[in-house]
């Protein structure tokens, strides 16, 4: 069968792309790992932070909690993407079954709970830093106590953002960002590289089913997957408020998951509404007061969404233009990491 050039068949400004250290040692054939349950549960914060209106001493004491916030079953959304990052990075793609599952978790994630799940995690790793969580304390004992401090945040949601510790917890929300799509991003050349080699591959260049069709299939495949299981983190208590302990939880939800190599330049010029909505959720969760309500309402990301949406769109058409495993594979670097790695880190102003 004659070899077609990927170039030729998905567009002639779709050429590869150079990168160094592109082996990945130990890797394995993709396969749902188990994931251990952990999770924070709401009712038990009500009653440890209520009322608190002088700061106690900085001695963290281990909360037990038995059930998860809503909060973090949203973040979860996201942390499931990362889950599927880690298992194609481990995988050997040595088959057309190996592709056909690599584009199957990369198009199982839907642009709005992707989006709303990366500022769900966004607002977990703000309520883990210090500076923020004292500042949370020092703003309820400024106002009398934790019910007028959560009356001031519901009137005026953007106030989170002159807290003296904003500052630090969105350097932290920025670095995390930066280095998941720096991670992401490099699994994309990865791809991408892979994709050029896979044309001189007996079982690569083979025919496959329509693009169509597997663009079909992958859908039905997102409609039957299993969510992961939420933790329950290992969070305390600290300058009288929650925080989270990601940096203790399992390496998935850890902050230091992406590439700890890489650093943000500057903040987008329209982060701050997004940054703001992740910092409420923060303050919310410090004083126990996360509900379903609130991350309907404050877990948004439009412009996450909307450049998810059209990476997914991107990723639909590139397929369906497919007729060989290589060609899948060039789409899956370019459209369902690369992509996707500008919507993750653009409010770093990391565009992939």
């Amino acid at each position: 069968m004659q070899n077609r050039n990927i170039s030729g068949v998905l567009g002639k400004n779709w050429g590869p792309t150079k990168i160094s250290g592109n082996k990945i040692a130990g890797k394995k054939k993709i396969s749902d790992r188990p994931i251990i349950k952990m999770g924070v549960g709401l009712a038990l914060l009500l009653g440890i932070v209520a009322c608190q209106t002088t700061e106690p001493p900085a001695v963290n004491t281990t909360i037990s909690q038995p059930e998860m916030t809503p909060l973090e079953q949203r973040a979860s959304a996201y942390v499931q993407f990362r889950a599927d990052i880690d298992l194609l990075a481990a995988t050997v793609v040595d088959s057309d079954q190996a592709t056909r599952d690599a584009h199957n978790r990369l198009a199982s994630h839907s642009p709005d709970m992707l989006s709303s799940g990366w500022v769900a995690y966004a607002a977990l790793v703000a309520a883990d830093d210090p500076a923020f969580a004292k500042s949370v304390q020092d703003e309820m004992v400024r106002m009398g106590g934790r019910d007028p401090f959560l009356s001031a945040i519901r009137q005026n949601p953007s106030m989170v953002l002159n807290f003296a510790g904003s500052d630090a917890a969105i350097d932290d929300i920025l670095q995390f960002a930066a280095a998941d799509a720096t991670k992401i991003k490099t699994l994309s050349e990865v791809f991408i590289s892979e994709a050029y080699s896979l044309q001189k591959v007996g079982w690569a260049k083979r025919k496959i089913s329509p693009g169509m069709s597997r663009v079909d299939s992958a859908r039905s495949w997102s409609y039957s997957r299993s969510s992961l299981a939420t933790p329950y983190l290992p969070a305390s208590m600290s300058y009288g408020v929650v925080q989270p302990g990601l940096a203790s939880a399992d390496a998935l939800w850890t902050p230091s998951w992406g590439n700890s190599a890489a650093s943000f330049g500057r903040r987008a010029s329209d982060a701050t509404p997004i940054l703001a909505r992740a910092l409420n959720l923060a303050a919310r969760y410090s004083v126990g007061d996360v509900d379903k309500e609130a991350v309907a309402t404050f877990a948004r990301n439009d412009r996450a969404n909307k450049c998810l949406a059209n990476a997914k769109m991107n990723l639909d058409q590139c397929i369906a233009a497919t007729r060989t495993p290589y060609e899948e594979m060039f789409c899956l670097g370019k459209h369902g990491l690369g992509d996707v790695s500008s919507c993750v880190g653009h409010v770093a102003s990391v565009d992939g």
